[in-house]
């Protein structure tokens, strides 16, 4: 997926979403949805040919926050709209794969928030692999 067809999907979600945030569209699920692929073209960033992937990074990267910006300005409606905003959170968050108790106070209460409502809605397909190994 290049950077301009995540650009054109992002505007897309924007336009539906923010004049009409009241809807029962899952606008945050699309969100997290386009934020998983642009993670996932990020780790097919090879160091092979690392000037074309520094640009392409930085543009995966700039796409990224966007997402996370947009997402962040959308009011949650239900408690599914909080998990989808989470699991961003946790998604952008590489340094939270360790023991609970080694996590500095504030993410270890937000990470344990997004694990209670991943629980609650049984929505497991959130969780990044060290989440699943370690779900209590």
């Amino acid at each position: 997926m290049d950077i301009a067809s995540l650009r054109k999907e992002i505007t897309e979600i924007q336009e539906k979403a923010l004049p009409q945030a009241n809807l029962r569209e899952d606008h945050h699920e699309k969100l997290f949805e386009v934020f998983r692929q642009i993670d996932s073209e990020i780790g097919r960033c090879t160091p092979e040919n690392e000037t074309e992937n520094e640009t392409r990074l930085t543009g995966l990267i700039e796409a990224q926050t966007i997402v996370l910006r947009t997402a962040a300005s959308l009011p949650a409606r239900c408690l599914r709209d909080l998990l989808y905003k989470l699991a961003m959170w946790r998604w952008d968050t590489a340094d939270l794969e360790q023991p609970m108790e080694d996590l500095n106070r504030a993410d270890a209460m937000a990470y344990s928030a997004f694990l209670d409502i991943v629980k609650m809605l049984g929505e497991h397909d959130v969780l990044k692999g060290f989440d699943k190994a370690n779900l209590r």
